[in-house]
């Protein structure tokens, strides 16, 4: 079939509609780059598949794809050596999570549905990097402190470090002899440092560093001196801190670029299975009957050999309440 037909069967406008009944975005491409087979074995097969996913999908509704993710490309920018953000590590755990919840159910009902079982049998679970991931990272993408003992380490230094300052800062402005210089009695932040609201007027009566200033010019937001000790080791704490964590997530993305291949693949697996999923549920939408195809047989010339036999046949972008079928 030529593009200019498939235009005038306005088949890319029903391939959209099947690529909505797809869960993610890998297998929603695959529905819009569907073209007709030629080879009748070929489209027999096509027809078996989603004939099993009707099965499976009306005796085992809780069987999805959802939660996969088309993550091809953080994978391989984790096989070149890129960091990946946590979100995209979490990603990655669900949806190999979702390979391996259907690589088993599916493996169970080998039986009942060969085919689909045949497909999901290449997916890989890699189980040790799920764990991996589940061992570094919380469900909201937060580094867990247990990802490390030095991490661990730091953070309990960073918690006793930062009671220190605020505990300082907060004798400062609830001092009665600095209150009539404080704009308020509160402790905000500029550039990373913590720092009190002094009046302009009153500038020098608290020793400080200055970091910034009101638009109106009324305020100065200074750093005590008091307090500059207490915040630089804080801040060196913080500054640790986000290098292990670096490095936490850097030996993290080093084994999903080792995994990277059976990722790829897996994606692509899950994919073909959903579009499998997606076919069958367009056709319980629109109440399809499974064609029967037959392969050419010799006839006398001009018969080109196959027989076409439509029973109630409608267009599928119709509206199906108003549509009148039609025998060919």
């Amino acid at each position: 079939m030529n593009d200019k037909s498939a235009h005038t069967l306005e088949l890319p406008k029903i391939l959209d509609r099947l690529a909505n009944y797809t869960s993610f975005s890998a297998s929603a491409e695959l529905a819009r780059d569907l073209t007709p087979t030629p080879y009748l074995d070929e489209a027999q097969d096509r027809q078996r598949e989603t004939t099993e996913a009707r099965r499976l999908l009306a005796s085992h509704d809780h069987i999805t794809i959802g939660g996969a993710r088309d993550v091809r490309p953080d994978v391989a920018a984790a096989e070149r050596g890129v960091v990946l953000d946590p979100q995209a590590l979490l990603d990655i755990r669900a949806t190999l999570r979702q390979a391996t919840t259907l690589h088993r159910i599916l493996g169970r009902l080998n039986n009942q549905f060969p085919l689909l079982a045949s497909i999901a049998d290449r997916l890989e679970e890699c189980t040790a990097l799920q764990h991996e991931i589940s061992r570094v990272l919380d469900d909201s993408g937060q580094v867990l402190d247990s990802a490390s003992p030095k991490l661990s380490t730091v953070r309990r230094e960073m918690r006793i470090a930062f009671d220190r300052l605020q505990s300082k800062l907060h004798n400062i402005v609830h001092n009665a002899n600095n209150a009539p210089y404080l704009q308020e009695t509160l402790i905000t932040q500029r550039h990373g440092r913590y720092v009190v609201p002094l009046r302009a007027e009153f500038k020098g009566r608290i020793q400080g560093i200055v970091h910034d200033q009101s638009s109106s010019g009324a305020t100065l937001f200074i750093e005590p001196l008091a307090t500059v000790e207490l915040n630089n080791a804080w801040r060196e704490l913080q500054l640790e801190e986000e290098n292990e964590v670096r490095r936490i997530l850097r030996e993290l993305c080093d084994l999903v670029g080792h995994e990277a291949k059976y990722i790829i693949s897996t994606v692509e697996t899950l994919a073909a299975l959903d579009l499998i999923f997606a076919k069958a549920k367009y056709a319980d939408a629109i109440k399809a009957t499974e064609p029967e195809l037959l392969g050419f047989r010799p006839a006398p010339h001009p018969h080109p050999g196959s027989t076409l036999r439509l029973l109630a046949a409608r267009h599928p972008l119709l509206d199906p309440r108003t549509v009148v079928p039609i025998d060919l």
